[in-house]
């Protein structure tokens, strides 16, 4: 899920640097900007982190804001679930180098048309099919909003890094195979993915769509599901 961090280029005392800012005791100098705990918070609901407003802002602006671009695909399951995502190889912000996906906001019926206007069809693992779009659909993709945005370190985080940028969780739920953890913060729209034997994972959605992370961790384990973190 990661490696480590990018610009090895410049050596060993800036690598030092961008693990600083992850550390506990590391403050990030005030020119650093769109750094993963720093998300914000607007009135009406909506966050804006790596310069990404949620719900707002479109792939084509996410493109050239990210100076990458992605492969976009639909994800379809035997469940009858759909999801359009464009995944983001390698992004560098603020020197930190790590891959994204985004999460786009077609409804149903887009989401239904795409699948049966798709170019080709590919069978994944466990009843999931990846749609390839075709062109006209991939510029429609580019005018969608941004609704999710998986942010996938090279950095490993531990918990107290976790604590310390962004503080207890309002509530954890605990995946049935007790190996991966959710720490959720439903006030800046976000879920971190602590796992034992993984890489974590930052989810982030707009804090008004917070149930768009939350509502599948009902289905991975119900019987953890409303406790409040201790």
């Amino acid at each position: 899920m990661g490696n480590h961090i990018f610009l090895k280029v410049l050596g060993v005392s800036v690598i030092a640097l961008a693990v600083a800012l992850w550390l506990p005791g590391g403050q990030p100098p005030e020119e650093y900007k769109n750094l993963p705990w720093q998300v914000e918070v607007s009135s009406d609901g909506y966050s804006t982190v790596f310069g990404i407003t949620l719900g707002k802002s479109t792939l084509g602006e996410v493109e050239q804001l990210l100076q990458e671009q992605p492969h976009i695909n639909l994800f379809a399951t035997d469940d009858g679930d759909r999801v359009v995502e464009a995944y983001f190889n390698t992004v560098n912000i603020s020197g930190f180098k790590a891959k994204m996906v985004a999460t786009l906001g077609f409804n149903e019926e887009q989401l239904q048309k795409l699948y049966d206007q798709g170019e080709r069809i590919s069978t994944l693992a466990m009843g999931k099919r990846k749609v390839t779009l075709s062109g006209a659909d991939l510029a429609k993709a580019r005018n969608t909003m941004v609704v999710a945005l998986t942010y996938l370190p090279r950095t490993n985080l531990d918990e107290s890094t976790v604590t310390k940028r962004f503080g207890e969780p309002a509530e954890k739920i605990m995946e049935a195979d007790k190996k991966t953890e959710h720490w959720l913060y439903p006030d800046i729209g976000l879920d971190v993915v602590m796992s034992a034997e993984e890489r974590e994972v930052l989810q982030y959605v707009a804090p008004n769509d917070f149930e768009r992370l939350r509502k599948p961790l009902e289905k991975m384990n119900p019987a953890t599901t409303g406790q409040p973190s201790p």
